[in-house]
């Protein structure tokens, strides 16, 4: 019982890191969604701006 005991902390220090690495990552992927959202919905604004040398519109 005696190893049981002393490998309680550093198992709980390796759940803790994993549960805030986890976090780092939910958290970047739900920011990077919210920017190509945002990035999608001022696309067409974006898209339809003059050309430099000449006075047509840059569709893609």
């Amino acid at each position: 019982m005696n190893h049981y005991e002393n490998s309680k902390k550093p198992r709980r220090v390796a759940s803790v890191t994993y549960l805030l690495i986890m976090a780092v990552i939910l958290v970047g992927t739900y920011l990077s969604n919210q920017k190509k959202e945002l990035a999608k919905k001022e696309s067409p604004q974006v898209i339809e701006t003059p050309a430099v040398f000449s006075d047509t519109t840059v569709q893609n």
